[in-house]
């Protein structure tokens, strides 16, 4: 994937879709890249094949399919039985696919992407951080698929989103996992155009997975603070970059944010490497036919950096997909 003059316009499909639109519907709004999730119940179906032939009649239609290899960091995918916890709380910890049998009505639980290799690697009195240490737990129990905890450092941040971690004890964490290394291997390029590494915060990310794919670029992906410090160098490896504003938010104030993709779209530039932007990209429209203000404001000033592509949001992406894609187009020029 080389540096386009045309700035290209990009859907996410994931295992939030029930079902996906057709390529030809997708091409014909004028989408010219899809990002494709490879986690939840997306993965059999790229493992059996049964996404191949959706994804050859994309690539048929110039549509650019990058491959999202999300690894296995533990990352809160939300809060239930409580709008915000406290000091002194009782909460539950468990894998986010997990049924949550054997919980009392009204528990606080926290529901972990990967969050099983949390509950099988921690002990009773461990400690477990969320957002680098803005909420510190006690373990109190472990269960068979959940972890007891006690919430002894409690902040205003939200949860969402948000990195999990045991204390004192790393728990090791790859981006991409071994299994996914794998899977892109036996995939290769001809399924996928480029492959993504999430939560890219070192150029050696780049390097485990390049010789897996010989034939197919490599695109980092940067969401978090320390992914952003690397940005010069990972760019240097990486044969594209696409920021996450959501995660970085979790971490950053807007004001932040966006010099981060302004600094980072410098750098791309400069790298002579493509940059795609993603996240809240026309997110008004989940609930309105027209986009906000704000939103139109906001692809205007991506578009004034010379950015490569826009991502549209997950959310958007899930529920009205063409309609987004023709008014990001339209915006696009």
């Amino acid at each position: 994937m080389s540096v386009s003059m045309k700035t290209d316009v990009l859907v996410t499909l994931s295992n939030r879709h029930t079902t996906w639109p057709a390529p030809a519907d997708l091409s014909e709004a004028g989408c010219t890249g899809v990002r494709i999730i490879a986690k939840g119940r997306v993965l059999p179906l790229l493992e059996g094949g049964a996404l191949t032939p959706w994804i050859h009649a994309a690539r048929d239609r110039g549509i650019k399919v990058l491959l999202d290899l999300p690894g296995d960091k533990p990352l809160v995918r939300r809060l239930t039985g409580a709008r915000r916890l406290t000091t002194g709380d009782e909460v539950v910890l468990t894998d986010s696919i997990e049924e949550g049998h054997g919980r009392s009505p009204g528990s606080k639980i926290i529901h972990v992407d990967h969050g099983r290799r949390l509950v099988d690697n921690v002990t009773v009195g461990d400690e477990i951080d969320i957002a680098d240490g803005a909420y510190v737990f006690s373990v109190i129990a472990v269960g068979e698929t959940q972890v007891a905890m006690r919430c002894v450092a409690a902040s205003p941040v939200t949860l969402s989103a948000r990195s999990v971690a045991r204390r004192n004890a790393a728990l090791r964490v790859s981006c991409p996992t071994a299994s996914e290394l794998e899977l892109a291997t036996r995939l290769g390029p001809e399924l996928a155009n480029a492959y993504v590494v999430s939560f890219c915060e070192q150029a050696s990310q780049i390097a485990s997975i390049r010789d897996s794919v010989i034939g197919a670029a490599v695109f980092a992906k940067i969401e978090s603070a320390r992914g952003c410090a690397e940005a010069a160098r990972i760019a240097e490896v990486a044969d594209g970059v696409l920021i996450g504003r959501h995660d970085l938010s979790t971490e950053l104030e807007p004001s932040a944010v966006w010099e981060v993709v302004r600094n980072t779209a410098e750098i791309c530039r400069r790298a002579q490497r493509p940059v795609i932007v993603g996240s809240r990209i026309l997110e008004s429209m989940c609930d309105q036919s027209k986009p906000s203000a704000t939103d139109v404001a906001d692809i205007r000033q991506l578009l004034s950096l010379r950015v490569d592509g826009l991502l549209l949001a997950g959310s958007i992406s899930v529920l009205h997909p063409l309609r987004a894609v023709r008014v990001l187009r339209d915006l696009c020029g």
